[in-house]
């Protein structure tokens, strides 16, 4: 955990600075989003001979930051999971709160309404560290997304579908 502390500081600034960038415009409520997902948590057993999956809950809030890139979709994201319990016992679940920077690109050439995103965070609950995720998104109603993605996390891989309201 020491050797990574100054990856976990670089990476606790960026959603600061980012955020610094945009209120010299000031805050902007139309490119607020909240959201909330359901997911399918798994845990490679320490023991050997398969592993453990728990269903999960999360919320969330994020910020459209400027980007000067055409069809491309830049966020931060704070939020929220927990897990249930993962077998029985006290402490066999997982929660806590992430931040992640998301990117969505849009797949006009696909159908108009698609996109693919890929995130880059920091995980700061019992499975802290570093998170890495992909997926695709699909805009039901210019205020309403669709999200299905893969995340992996130190020492979960979370299968999540969730619902994103746009301002």
């Amino acid at each position: 955990m020491k050797k990574n502390l100054p990856l976990i500081l670089a990476f606790c600034a960026l959603p600061a600075a980012a955020f610094a960038e945009n209120t010299a415009q000031g805050f902007q409520p139309e490119r607020l989003q909240l959201g909330g997902s359901l997911s399918h948590n798994v845990v490679d057993s320490p023991f050997g001979g398969g592993n453990v999956d728990a269903m999960g809950v999360s919320i969330f809030a994020g910020y459209e930051l400027d980007n000067d890139i055409d069809q491309v979709k830049t966020t931060v994201e704070i939020g929220y999971s927990q897990t249930d319990d993962f077998f029985k016992g006290p402490h066999s679940e997982i929660s806590g709160l992430w931040v992640a920077g998301v990117v969505e690109k849009q797949l006009p050439e696909i159908n108009p309404n698609l996109f693919a995103l890929a995130r880059l965070g920091l995980d700061l609950g019992d499975d802290d560290g570093i998170l890495l995720g992909a997926g695709a998104g699909f805009h039901l109603t210019p205020k309403l997304d669709i999200r299905g993605e893969y995340i992996n996390k130190d020492a979960s891989s979370v299968y999540q579908a969730s619902f994103v309201l746009n301002f």
